[in-house]
């Protein structure tokens, strides 16, 4: 059996067989990119029931992001720094519109080396406070992200990684959650530039329970799903959509909760000119 690793497809050939795989893989950590993400959680409900009556609120909520991530290397594995461009929120409470600055609105996040080789981030000028803690959460999930498997893969082949931002968004509400996702390479084709596009079928399945305390327990789950999509000659050129529902339920004493948030997600990277 001969096997030649090359940039383009690798032949496998032996007893008369022959299949390409391809080579998908997160891009360096050099890479300097230029992200955008848009959020949109269109029809969420609450509903709160205590001693019987039912309360029900609706709201949508659109949260637009870009930031700039470049990296400076040095002693410590060096440091990725994400400069808000834009963070915007506009939300719709029975029937209420706002707009806001999000929590990281202007602000530059650094992420250093953890001992267990992650990064975590921090704010460039001061502590983080309130909803900026979890922001910086969040951004160590896009940060540290699993989603391709950084070897060779032939079309039809599939793989598990840890979607973490969906974890960090159940663990909002479910400290123990757990999410996994599943990945599969459904075709490979050649964009009018010459270059080749990979795409990613994606399914992500999470959830957890906990107890808080006496009759006062809290559960969370998802299911979302959607595609990958992910240039081959252009290290960090990828688009991520995915469609789904969160719910979370929560019992304190004699009262229920339930929040369901269907979400549409759009995470596009490209190499920072």
């Amino acid at each position: 059996m001969l096997v030649r690793l090359a940039a383009g497809p690798v032949m496998v050939m032996g007893l008369g067989l022959a299949e390409d795989t391809y080579p998908l893989q997160e891009p360096p950590v050099e890479t300097p990119l230029a992200v955008e993400t848009i959020s949109v959680a269109k029809g969420v409900t609450t509903t709160r029931t205590v001693d019987g009556k039912v309360m029900r609120h609706t709201a949508d909520v659109v949260r637009w992001r870009e930031w700039d991530r470049t990296f400076t290397d040095d002693a410590l594995g060096g440091i990725v720094r994400y400069r808000m461009k834009r963070d915007e929120i506009a939300t719709k409470v029975n029937g209420e519109e706002s707009k806001t600055d999000g929590p990281l609105a202007g602000k530059i996040a650094l992420g250093r080396k953890t001992g267990a080789g992650n990064r975590t981030f921090s704010l460039s000028e001061r502590t983080a406070v309130g909803d900026q803690v979890d922001e910086l959460v969040a951004m160590a999930s896009i940060e540290n992200r699993n989603w391709l498997p950084n070897r060779h893969v032939k079309i039809g082949e599939t793989w598990e990684f840890t979607p973490q931002f969906v974890r960090a968004a159940l663990r909002r509400d479910v400290p123990n959650s757990v999410a996994v996702g599943l990945a599969e390479l459904v075709d490979v084709k050649k964009l009018p530039d010459g270059s080749r596009e990979a795409l990613v079928k994606l399914v992500i399945r999470g959830g957890g329970e906990a107890a808080k305390g006496p009759n006062n327990v809290v559960g969370a789950e998802g299911l979302i799903s959607g595609n990958l999509t992910v240039n081959l000659e252009r290290p960090g050129e990828l688009v991520l959509r995915l469609n789904g529902t969160l719910v979370s339920e929560a019992q304190v004493g004699d009262a229920d909760s339930i929040a369901r948030v269907p979400i549409t997600l759009r995470f596009e990277s490209k190499p920072l000119k």
